[in-house]
């Protein structure tokens, strides 16, 4: 069973943050940290074998210096020796991802959502990310779903932002409208 402890990823992310930015190598991480990210967040079998008691430390640390060794950053690599040795190696997915977010909210780059009830074309992405940009004043780092139940509209939310110009949305404001005049 994974436990990830959010205060320890929070931790260890903006330590992983403070000294690549200190040795200017922010940047240079980055494809060895989307790389482990994919692989530690498809790596089921892998996870077993890390959490496995009767596996060895030392047979653990042997299969990290064969997989990444040479092949990722030296800080890197040292992160995971350090969260196998600590007992920690199951916050290395989540560490490695807030860690990105760390950086691209450095770069002035923020994460936000968006959920319509139909799939948007890439020049209706492309139009509404200019418009929620202009909005925010930010570099918008987009996820956008589809969700049925909304009815027409977007629900857009950043940060702690929820806008919902959605019609679900809007009935469900008329409604509690109705319901307070109701009760008068």
């Amino acid at each position: 069973m994974i436990k990830v402890d959010p205060v320890i990823v929070e931790r260890y992310a903006r330590a992983l943050f403070a000294v690549s930015k200190r040795q200017g190598i922010t940047n240079d991480l980055l494809p060895d940290v989307d790389a482990l990210t994919t692989m530690v967040g498809v790596g089921a079998r892998l996870q077993v074998f890390f959490e496995a008691p009767q596996i060895t430390t030392e047979a653990k640390l042997d299969l990290i210096a064969k997989a990444v060794k040479g092949r990722v950053h030296e800080i890197i690599h040292n992160l995971l020796v350090l969260l196998l040795k600590k007992g920690r190696i199951e916050n290395a997915g989540a560490i490695l991802r807030r860690f990105r977010v760390l950086v691209e909210e450095d770069q002035g780059i923020f994460e936000a959502g968006v959920a319509t009830p139909k799939a948007l074309g890439e020049s209706d992405k492309l139009t509404l990310q200019k418009a929620l940009e202009a909005f925010t004043k930010a570099r918008l780092k987009i996820n956008y779903s589809v969700d049925p139940a909304l009815i027409g509209g977007v629900r857009f939310s950043y940060g702690d932002v929820l806008i919902d110009d959605t019609v679900r949305g809007k009935l469900g404001k008329l409604r509690g409208r109705l319901e307070s005049v109701m009760h008068q």
